[in-house]
């Protein structure tokens, strides 16, 4: 999405205003904490996971169509829960 997308599906959904700029610079901000979680080491063994996802809509090009979140969470062998990966997909 684009800044200005950010901001406007901001103010549809939560009813205020943001510009561009403040998105720009939350994005900046986080973007190294993302790619450090991307980039994680992971454990060899998750002897549990859950598999799931979460459906939503969204506007591409003034068509509503429906995408799907999959997020796996695995149980390590110490049993911690971490999200493994979250992928965008067309359906479940």
């Amino acid at each position: 999405m684009t800044t200005r997308q950010i901001s406007e599906t901001i103010e549809d959904i939560y009813g205020f205003e943001t510009s561009e700029g403040f998105i720009s610079d939350v994005t900046d901000k986080i973007l190294p904490q993302i790619e450090d979680w991307q980039n994680r080491p992971l454990d060899e063994v998750y002897p549990i996971l859950f598999i799931d996802a979460i459906h939503y809509s969204v506007r591409d090009n003034g068509v509503i169509r429906k995408l799907a979140a999959y997020v796996i969470l695995g149980i390590n062998t110490a049993g911690k829960k971490e999200v493994l990966t979250i992928q965008v997909g067309d359906n479940e």
